[in-house]
């Protein structure tokens, strides 16, 4: 039966976002409400592994694939499961011609970086040979989501390439310096585009601590840009309303153009990215309440999301017991306006104590940053040196792979894919282990970043230099996920390791500009530019710290 589709109302940050739309029709519960459907849940959808033997079970049965891309922490992931997956409609459907799969996006970084871009939850459906056969944002509510299954049966699908990796042109000389300098001050004029006046920070409809634009402002003060000052130090101001006022910690982002209505899971990358901000602002300013605001930041990473083997954890929920049935759900909105002591009696929201390679090193460099506060402020805290000390030589010794570069989880953990390396994870963690190294210089952080960098070279590296590959090879992928990938923001952090890489050790430039050039020819695509919208402040800070170690020698 043709039902009415539902108007997209849509909030993505960054492949990180949380995606909502108003539900229409049976939904349990209006998605409009931050809440989760009363009394005991349906049946229980038996999820399949994404897995080679998934792939091969839907061909050889000639089903469809149904994947949930969906995160830990995500509200409207817990929505969507809890109403659609389980509404009995939907389950015919599923249940008579399609395999489900769930992914948690964050132990996945490949499918993070395929189908970011479509917020989580993401929705994408798949022929029996695994081809794409649709991709949808956000929340579905019941009536629309079987009304989309049941097009694909009918063969009505249609494949959506709006996303598609930007494709990049094969070198057949060294970056021009005057190409490389226009390409600059078009991104900054675009960026500056983006900048909210009133409000701070880049864009409008969505606030959103976005630390790389913050830092690239920031960079740009420091080199005299009063305007740049200005913008900055405002920006940091605004969004502290975000900031959680009982434990520390900035929330994902805020809705409705202001930054007074914040959705509440905190992911490291912005935990990290908030914390070298205000850091970077002490420094810039000698305003003793950055690094006051720098220190709430560190009390909660500290206090939530260090493991006590020195690792850092990744996220925590927005939502109270949203991977509990058992117990009541208490959505963030409700649960973070209380007090310590109120919330610690109803419980903590979920931790994710997984310790990611690529995490890590947002989290070990930004403590280095702010270690560079304590020491301008005129004693060096050794204890913030000695927390991200701790947590490379973690990761040093429980990433290693045998490749020279580092696992996204533990090493030898038997998850699905763990085999395959991730540039994300290598990028940043070599990135956190240079940052440490200019704040300890200990041998042992930079031989392992050269590691990961040969690694980088060898296995992830286009051969026509056209950019770094998303992932190693995966002799088992099928389907769309044969197609290796060359990321934009992946490459973007490859080209800042390699350039401060290259700055480090002797003979730098010659060893690693034929990777500095590769990574800015994917980064500097126009698409690849336009496909980044407002996320485009570590593009910038990349052009800027390859100066002098880009250019192929001749």
């Amino acid at each position: 039966m043709k039902r009415t589709a539902v108007v997209a109302f849509v909030w993505v940050l960054g492949g990180l976002g949380c995606a909502a739309r108003p539900a229409t029709g049976r939904s349990t519960t209006p998605a409009s409400q931050a809440g989760m459907p009363e009394g005991a849940p349906r049946e229980a959808l038996a999820w399949a592994d994404f897995s080679p033997a998934t792939f091969a079970r839907a061909k050889a049965e000639r089903k469809f694939i149904v994947m949930d891309g969906s995160a830990e922490w995500c509200h409207w992931c817990h929505v969507m499961e809890a109403t659609s997956y389980h509404d009995p409609e939907v389950r015919k459907i599923l249940d008579r011609s399609f395999i489900s799969i769930k992914v948690d996006v964050d132990s996945r970084p490949d499918i993070e970086e395929r189908y970011g871009a479509w917020g989580w939850p993401a929705t994408v459906l798949f022929s029996p040979d695994a081809e794409e056969l649709g991709k949808y944002r956000g929340y579905l509510a019941p009536d629309d989501f079987e009304e989309i299954l049941q097009g694909v049966v009918d063969g009505q699908a249609k494949v959506d390439h709006a996303a598609k990796t930007p494709a990049t042109t094969p070198p057949s000389a060294p970056l021009a310096e005057e190409t490389l300098a226009w390409i600059e001050h078009f991104v900054d004029a675009s960026l500056a585009e983006f900048y909210d006046d009133k409000q701070g920070g880049w864009g409008r409809t969505q606030k959103a601590p976005i630390a790389w634009d913050n830092a690239w402002a920031l960079d740009r003060a420091r080199a005299g840009d009063a305007g740049m000052k200005d913008r900055a130090l405002f920006t940091l101001e605004a969004q502290k309303a975000i900031i959680d006022p009982v434990w520390g910690g900035i929330y994902q982002y805020s809705t409705n153009g202001d930054w007074s209505h914040p959705h509440f899971e905190k992911l490291m990358p912005f935990e990290a990215g908030a914390l070298d901000n205000y850091a970077s602002a002490y420094l810039l300013t000698g305003d003793r309440k950055w690094l006051d605001t720098a220190g709430v930041m560190r009390r909660y990473l500290d206090a939530f999301l260090l493991g006590p083997d020195g690792g850092f954890y990744v996220t925590q929920d927005a939502d109270l017991n949203a991977h509990d049935s058992t117990k009541k759900f208490l959505s963030g909105h409700d649960y973070y306006a209380k007090g310590d002591a109120e919330r610690r009696a109803l419980g903590i929201p979920r931790v994710d104590t997984h310790e990611y390679a690529k995490d890590n090193g947002l989290a070990i460099a930004a403590y280095a940053t702010l270690y560079e506060a304590t020491c301008q402020a005129g004693a060096c805290d050794e204890s913030v040196k000695a927390t991200a000390s701790k947590a490379a030589a973690r990761i040093r010794a429980t990433h290693a792979s045998p490749k020279g570069g580092v696992t996204h989880d533990v090493s030898g953990d038997d998850h699905p894919g763990s085999r395959v390396l991730h540039l994300g994870d290598n990028a940043a963690f070599a990135w956190g282990l240079l940052r440490l190294y200019d704040v300890t210089r200990s041998p042992e952080n930079l031989k392992a970043a050269q590691q990961i960098a040969d690694f980088m070279l060898r296995e992830l590296l286009d051969p026509k230099g056209s950019g770094f590959y998303a992932s190693s090879l995966d002799t088992d992928a099928v389907g769309v996920f044969a197609e290796r990938r060359v990321p934009v923001e992946e490459n973007v952090m490859a080209a800042r390791a390699l350039a401060k890489l290259a700055r480090a050790v002797p003979g730098g430039r010659e060893t690693y500009a034929r990777g500095i050039d590769a990574a800015l020819r994917a980064v500097t695509e126009p698409a690849a530019i336009l496909s980044r919208g407002r996320m485009i402040g570590d593009l910038l800070l990349a052009l800027e710290e390859t100066k002098g170690v880009r250019g192929m020698p001749r």
